[in-house]
């Protein structure tokens, strides 16, 4: 690795550094490689800078536009960090991400790049059971073997299966392949598993995200967050003064996990409605519920939003406006609302005020895309393998269920070993990509649009795809003119 990588990152012999002294674009680039490229940010840079031909002239202007004083918090809003994260669990990173919804990620893709053997977190507990510690390394050995092997054994079924499209080279059409085989195959993984990111937010969110995670149960996250804590302080050592533990985050989680009907572990724990093979989302709550019209009251709450910012109306008059309007005239008003957006384009932000709130039971693997929609406020519960699991349809398809499935069934009896043991810390780690996790997600109709329209598109992964698709009935049964244009425009 090249002397001159010292300039741009924090460390070179450590999993967690900053980057820096490089343009913003310049970052943005190295950091989108972590996707696609199994190399390591450093030499990513180093790559760069041969090829950019980077001066010191440039970077030293770059560093000028650190802030390192302050009168008042948000002025840290203006100091840019950019840290890459290395061989961390896929655990740490869904917790990670959910810590303040300013954090801007770009994650190993499991989609695109295939995992190490023995690329695993083992949680320090376990030194003091070293029986189970080995019990704990041999599952995950066994899983990644199961895994290297379904994903050699799909990848040949697919090309068998699945011709060669007119006008595609037969090469491009492997490759293709390769990532189906790619993205079903990790159904077998735990959240054990490492993983790398690419994290970029000022330095207020990185102190409201590092006392978080410095608060939590996991003794992984909590030493990570210290490295975290450390490296940013390279970068910006006054502005992260106050990212310490949170008593009252601790001492609340303690107190509630503590209440009766809380039993987050216990054996009896209620299951889930869902049959053992697939997820599912369940509206709530939504805008309209309980009237005998839900969608007329809805298209009403986001039309007098519309005519009281499109008029000199007050907004009492913009209500009595709506409310005497026959329900031809709200369904016109939204639909010239939505009726030039394009794929890319965001809808008016009158649509922000038609709420949702559903439940979801999905897979992990699904989890750990869906969770990066920040605009959600999202209540996970914690990792099981009680919950029920997801077998990917082409795994069915190629034979190969029963295989997955005993892996699957291999992580649960391990992890309700380690429950028996009191080691509910090291049972989360052994979770599968395949394993379902119940969460409960608070949006609202402009997120929905975003979510149908990325998330429900030809190119989304099937899981998601699947789940979206899902949610997006369940709103179709209330609001079906609302959905009908997101709907649409997946087809422009």
């Amino acid at each position: 690795m090249s002397h001159e990588i010292t300039n741009y990152v924090s460390n070179t012999d450590r999993d967690i550094y900053t980057v820096g002294n490089l343009p913003e674009e310049v970052i943005a680039v190295v950091f989108a490689y972590v996707s696609r490229s199994p190399k390591s940010f450093r030499e990513n840079i180093t790559k760069v800078i041969e090829e950019e031909e980077l001066g010191k002239e440039r970077a030293a202007k770059f560093h000028e536009k650190w802030v390192l004083h302050y009168g008042h918090a948000s002025v840290a809003e203006h100091a840019t960090v950019h840290v890459g994260i290395e061989r961390v669990s896929r655990l740490f990173s869904s917790i990670l991400e959910l810590t303040n919804e300013y954090l801007s990620f770009t994650e190993y893709s499991q989609r695109y790049q295939r995992p190490q053997s023995g690329d695993f977190y083992v949680p320090p507990v376990l030194d003091e059971a070293p029986k189970l510690k080995s019990q704990y390394e041999e599952l995950n050995a066994s899983l990644y073997e199961t895994y290297a092997d379904l994903n050699r054994k799909l990848f040949d079924y697919l090309k068998e299966s699945v011709p060669v499209p007119d006008g595609v080279k037969e090469g491009a059409h492997f490759r293709a392949l390769e990532k189906l085989a790619f993205e079903d195959a990790r159904y077998a993984l735990s959240l054990a598993t490492f993983t790398n990111l690419g994290v970029t937010a000022n330095a207020r969110a990185f102190e409201d995200a590092l006392s978080k995670l410095l608060s939590s149960k996991y003794q992984e996250v909590k030493d990570r967050a210290e490295e975290i804590k450390k490296e940013v302080r390279f970068s910006v050592p006054t502005l992260i003064k106050y990212a310490n533990p949170n008593p009252y985050d601790i001492e609340t989680r303690d107190e509630l996990e503590s209440l009766e009907y809380a039993v987050p572990h216990h054996p009896d724990s209620p299951s889930t409605d869902t049959d053992r093979g697939g997820g599912w989302a369940r509206l709530l709550d939504f805008t309209g519920k309980g009237s005998s019209d839900p969608e007329a009251r809805a298209l009403e709450k986001l039309v007098r939003s519309v005519i009281f910012s499109h008029s000199v109306w007050s907004y009492e008059d913009a209500v009595e406006i709506a409310a005497k309007k026959g329900p031809e005239f709200l369904l016109e008003v939204f639909k010239k609302s939505v009726q030039r957006m394009g794929k890319f384009d965001n809808p008016i932000n009158a649509l922000k005020l038609v709420n949702y709130e559903a439940e979801f039971c999905i897979s992990e693997a699904c989890w750990h895309q869906l969770l990066r929609h920040r605009k959600v406020n999202w209540m996970p519960q914690e990792p099981t393998v009680r919950a029920g699991y997801e077998i990917p349809p082409r795994i069915t398809e190629a034979g190969l269920g029963q295989q997955l499935l005993g892996a699957i069934n291999m992580s649960g009896e391990f992890y309700e070993k380690l429950i028996d043991n009191g080691l509910e810390e090291a049972a989360s780690y052994v979770v599968t990509n395949a394993h379902l996790r119940r969460v409960v997600g608070s949006f609202d109709l402009w997120e929905l649009y975003h979510l149908i329209n990325l998330r429900m598109s030809p190119g989304a992964q099937w899981d998601i795809q699947n789940i979206v698709g899902k949610l997006a009935v369940e709103v179709n049964r209330y609001h079906p003119a609302l959905v009908k244009p997101a709907l649409a425009r997946l087809a422009g």
